[in-house]
């Protein structure tokens, strides 16, 4: 393991203190005596899914964002939060929420605030676009369409001309960590004109189970995560920060990673998603 850590150079921390390889951080005995249970649980709830994917739409659209707090909290993810929903919509609305990445699941608790607008390019899996398309519609959410500059400009143009009906959430990390620090923030959406508002997000689950195992396709972790007693988010907004074009673009990106790494008390490291892959690959070769 040193010798790979050290075959990409160590910078402010090793990259291993970013990465998680294995799915769990210990298995014990009440692990195993658990998990028929989750099994079972796994199967309640995507059997919920499944029926609220039904009749979200019998619901009026004005009252699907406080329907979908409840169908979540049914699926045992509890979102605590520093602010009100209405101080959430009043601090976001027109603000890029720039967000740490620690789960598949940390659109969840994004979609539950007002105004929450995330972007998409791909799924990895049909069952990603099944639960992402209930998720969305479910909440009342909006998402942009993204897979090419073209389509991001004309989103930007769009948002402009009534910014307070966004809040466009991202994770400048454009990978997950796993808690213990965070990678380098990318700066192209923050630079927009718009206020940017840190977000320090954190995840709890039971058992030792890592939310960012490196080497477990996203189903596998979707799944695992679903089979768990709860799922807890705490979620903290901080002061917005505001981009100045006498600013270089990663100086103020620098900041905003910066300030949430103050905040959870973590390193914020110059490790980047490309960093990480480069790692995983070089496990994989070990």
């Amino acid at each position: 393991m040193q010798n790979i850590e050290q075959t990409i150079s160590c910078r402010d921390v090793p990259i291993s203190a970013l990465c998680d390889v294995k799915l769990w951080n210990h298995f014990s005995p009440l692990t195993a005596l658990y998990m028929p249970f989750g099994f079972l649980l796994l199967l309640f709830r995507l059997l919920l899914i499944g029926a609220y994917g039904v009749i979200f739409p019998l619901f009026p659209v004005s009252r699907r964002k406080r329907i979908y707090r409840i169908f979540i909290r049914m699926l045992g993810i509890r979102v605590r939060c520093n602010m009100t929903s209405q101080e959430v919509g009043q601090h976001t609305a027109g603000c890029v929420v720039a967000s740490t990445h620690v789960s598949i699941f940390d659109h969840i608790p994004g979609l539950a605030m007002p105004h929450a607008t995330l972007m998409i390019d791909k799924s990895d899996s049909p069952l990603g676009k099944f639960v992402g398309y209930i998720l969305f519609k479910g909440s009342d959410s909006n998402y942009w369409l993204v897979r090419n500059q073209r389509q991001l400009v004309q989103c930007f143009r769009q948002w402009n001309k009534s910014p307070e009906q966004h809040a466009l959430y991202i994770t400048p990390e454009a990978t997950i960590n796993n808690g213990k620090a965070l990678f380098r923030f990318r700066p192209e959406f923050m630079i927009r004109g718009q206020p940017v508002v840190p977000l320090a997000l954190k995840v709890k689950l039971p058992f030792g189970l890592s939310p960012s195992p490196m080497m477990s396709p996203g189903y596998v972790r979707f799944l695992t995560i679903l089979m768990m007693p709860y799922i807890h988010f705490e979620v903290t907004y901080l002061d917005k920060l505001h981009y100045s074009k006498e600013q270089a673009p990663q100086e103020f990106a620098d900041t905003v990673q910066q300030a949430i790494a103050d905040y959870l008390e973590i390193p914020a490291t110059r490790w980047t998603k490309d960093d990480k892959y480069s790692y995983r690959e070089q496990l994989k070769q070990s």
